[in-house]
């Protein structure tokens, strides 16, 4: 390919944004510009959303809401907070339900808790039954038995009505009245010194250590030991344990515990065995806590119908619940602190979006790394499973959760089918397979539709196959696609959109010599991935690094040490991929190491050392500033040309030029085809330094010898010393000056009898190379310094070189010559 090249340093991706955020995206209050949602139907009345935007300030944002109508449904709220004193997976409690013979359509991770103690702030309420009081209980979300949500402030009072044996002077007992506040159900001692309850739900024993008086009860049955909102429950005393501690928690049993310096300590010590004691627990607000069903706490309230209550900016992952105004409840997962993947949101913006999504009450509830959504997805998912992506990498334990389930429903006849995805973004031409799956009237999975799909498009620019290939047509905008089978139909729509971002498989290639590789492309949509295809491109790459086909698979050419680049393009603009053919060749001379300045001709040097047209001196050294003797640059010009087979050359018959000298085979072609001359009829002078006017005669000849123009991109020379140059090299020196290949000296004059340079001699090598490679439009070269600016005084012999080796084979490449 031949075209003006462009350096970019570190072009890894280009935005092709210009013309396309025209149409497509939604802008979304709290989250920004949304690029990609999703909604399907996941069970009656039950939705479930997918969300994929771009926030102003934190990039990615990656949301997912289930939106559930529970008044009257056969899908329940369903707390699940297992052992009080215990934490658990979103996947284990899952797990624990379906065991019990629930089916899990949807749930989130619920209150903030202690992780020491994986106790929970407020108040959880399962079926009816309190599981924990909480260790600070403030707002919580009630369900009652219609399914109906309310937003209640837990004013609970627990306490107990018992009679104890208060010791008399004259040594009776007095048989009194005692009551007494119980601070807390099924929460660990802490340092207030209360009185606390426990029953089995807490776990096996209650936990404590140190000194504690613990009384046992027994209530005759599990059941009966359960805590209920304004009912009683009575037990009857079995043991009491002075200076006790984790006492054990059988069923149908409940324990009092306090500590054994606290203030109900020494009532508790005179209770006797077999005395009845009557626990309960009062809503003492109106009665919404006693006609919970289902019941879990939040951390704060945001949001209550058009009045903001609390906010906040700090960037995280979220789980928040919000009520809709016909009673609606909205489940919602942020994912965050994962970059590429979502930044997550602040509390404002995340109850922002909430509310721009319909929500009247916005509450949150544990976000950060305990932020987990689970759903059954009709047809793929047997159960329901994790659908987001948790910021610690996997799911962590928590104390408890909110589930939508059902139980012990029928499944009708017939089947339901399900497309995935329901909704697709593509690049016009690109392919999207579309698979459907049956479900039955559960929404639950019958696998996918092996045959019998009828497909149709019924809006929208494209076309599909009876394999469900749909085929996005040129123009922008919205397809529809349906799909039924039997009396069961559905739909995807497919949103067309040409401005895209593309990345690239590969920042830069480094290839072997010969390799194939197979490069990709990536888009997106703003933020969000689109279905393509690589030969939807313009892939493009320079001749001298090798080959690339329509579908980005790149041949790299048979030579080592070449560089260039991959161009690929769409809609106006394109990604430059870097390519280095074979290894990059580098000397520790180009650089000084006391300024860390390079040399001036560090690049061409390097360009050409790695293509093995230049060689170095010797560990790890180039020596720019020595001069060069006609025979290396003579090789240096040979080397240039690809495939040259120097054995067929014949024999020029220099004396000067024994068979055995490493150079005998360049001199031979140099002369065969014209490029250099002798001195005399039998004299070359091989390892004379070539001068100034010298190399631009062997340039001239080499570019006429194999056809390439040399340019006249300057005005003729006007040297100071013009009538030094040899009236045999004057034409030359034109024509390589006017080439831009060679420069005067800084003074103005040309030096035309002044030694060659190493580095000069590299220089013209690697401007003649680039104007060979591209004949029609001389690429843009780096700008050079004149020849010899600021350059140290060259030696007058070359006693400081290393020997030719001898021992090199002929344009191979040398180790120790030039």
């Amino acid at each position: 390919m031949n075209r003006n090249r462009v350096k970019i340093a570190a072009v890894l991706v280009v935005a092709m944004l210009a013309s396309a955020l025209s149409m497509g995206f939604t802008r979304t209050d709290g989250i920004g510009n949304v690029y990609y949602s999703s909604d399907m139907e996941i069970f009656d009345g039950v939705r479930y959303s997918k969300i994929l935007a771009g926030h102003d300030n934190n990039g990615v944002e990656r949301a997912y809401a289930v939106t559930a109508n529970l008044l009257n449904s056969p899908v329940r709220p369903l707390v699940f907070s297992g052992e009080a004193g215990d934490k658990y997976t979103l996947d284990t409690m899952v797990n624990t339900l379906e065991a019990q013979g629930y089916r899990v359509v949807a749930g989130i991770n619920g209150d903030i808790f202690d992780t020491d103690t994986a106790c929970p702030r407020s108040m959880c309420i399962h079926d009816g039954v309190i599981q924990t009081s909480g260790y600070d209980s403030q707002f919580v979300v009630s369900f009652d038995a219609a399914g109906r949500a309310e937003l209640a402030w837990t004013n609970m009072n627990y306490g107990l009505s018992a009679e104890i044996f208060v010791p008399q002077p004259d040594g009776t007992y007095l048989q009194t009245p005692f009551n007494a506040n119980i601070g807390f159900f099924n929460v660990p001692h802490g340092g207030a010194k209360a009185l606390h309850l426990y029953n089995r739900t807490y776990g096996p024993g209650t936990k404590t250590t140190g000194d504690n008086v613990e009384v046992v009860l027994d209530a005759g049955s599990a059941e009966a030991s359960q805590l209920r909102a304004g009912i009683p429950i009575r037990a009857r005393v079995v043991e009491i344990r002075y200076n006790g501690n984790n006492t054990p928690i059988g069923d149908g049993q409940l324990v009092l515990s306090t500590a054994s310096d606290s203030l109900t300590a020494e009532s508790l010590k005179m209770m006797a065995a077999g005395m009845e004691v009557e626990i309960y627990a009062s809503d003492m607000d109106g009665g919404t806590i006693a006609k919970s069903v289902e019941c879990f706490g939040i951390y704060h309230l945001m949001y209550n119908n058009g009045s903001w209550v609390s906010e906040g900016t700090n960037v995280n992952p979220r789980t928040m619940l919000g009520i809709k105004r016909d009673g609606s409840v909205m489940l919602y997962e942020l994912d965050g602190r994962q970059q590429g993947i979502s930044g997550g949101l602040g509390l404002s913006d995340a109850t922002r979006h909430m509310v721009a999504l319909g929500a009247a009450v916005v509450v949150n509830l544990d976000g950060g790394g305990s932020s987990t959504m689970v759903v059954r997805e009709p047809g793929i998912d047997a159960k329901a499973v994790m659908k987001n992506s948790p910021s610690d990498g996997a799911q962590r334990r928590v104390a408890n959760g909110l589930f939508f389930v059902y139980r012990d429903l029928p499944a009708a006849g017939g089947n339901r089918i399900s497309l995935y995805q329901n909704h697709y973004l593509a690049m016009p031409g690109a392919d999207v397979q579309l698979t459907p799956y049956l479900t039955n009237s559960l929404f639950e999975g019958r696998g996918a539709a092996a045959s019998g799909v009828q497909y149709e498009v019924t809006g929208g620019d494209g076309s599909v196959n009876g394999s469900g290939v749909f085929t996005a047509g040129e123009r922008q905008g919205r397809a529809t696609v349906r799909a039924t089978l039997g009396g069961a139909e559905t739909t995807a729509v497919i949103d067309v959109y040409t401005g895209v971002t593309l990345t690239p498989s590969q920042s830069s290639v480094f290839a072997d010599p010969g390799q194939i590789l197979d490069l990709n492309m990536s888009a997106v949509y703003g933020y969000a991935p689109i279905s393509h295809k690589d030969s939807l491109f313009l892939w493009e790459c320079d001749e001298k690094v090798g080959s690339i086909d329509e579908n980005g698979v790149f041949a790299a050419v048979d030579r080592t040490g070449v560089s260039g680049e991959i161009r690929v393009s769409y809609n106006g603009t394109a990604v430059i991929i870097p390519v280095q053919v074979g290894a990059k060749v580098t000397f520790l001379d180009l650089t000084d190491p006391a300024t860390g300045l390079d040399h001036w001709a560090k690049a061409p040097i390097e360009e050409l050392a790695s293509q093995g047209i230049v060689n170095g001196m010797g560990d790890d050294m180039f020596g720019p500033d020595s001069p060069l003797t006609r025979a290396q640059f003579l090789a240096m010009l040979a080397k240039s040309v690809v495939g040259l087979d120097l054995n067929a050359s014949p024999a020029a018959g220099f004396e000067d030029v024994p068979m055995e000298e490493w150079y005998y085979r360049y001199v031979n072609w140099g002369y065969g085809i014209g490029v250099a001359k002798g001195m005399d009829e039998t004299r070359f002078a091989p390892d004379a330094q070539i001068t100034r006017e010298q190399m631009t005669v062997m340039l001239h000849n080499f570019a006429s010898a194999y056809g390439i123009p040399l340019p006249a991109a300057e005005e003729a020379p006007l040297f100071t010393d013009a009538e030094l140059i040899s009236d045999w090299a004057a034409y030359a020196v034109n024509a390589v000056v006017q080439a831009g290949l060679m420069n005067g000296m800084s003074e103005g004059n040309f030096g035309p009898q002044g030694s060659a340079t190493r580095a000069q001699a590299a220089k013209v090598a690697y401007l003649l190379c680039l104007i060979r490679d591209n004949p029609a439009a001389p690429p843009a070269v780096p700008e050079l310094p004149p020849d010899g600016a600021e350059l140290p005084q060259t030696p007058s012999d070359n006693t400081e070189l290393p020997p030719d080796n001898a021992e090199a084979t002929p344009g191979a490449g040398q180790t120790d010559v030039y």
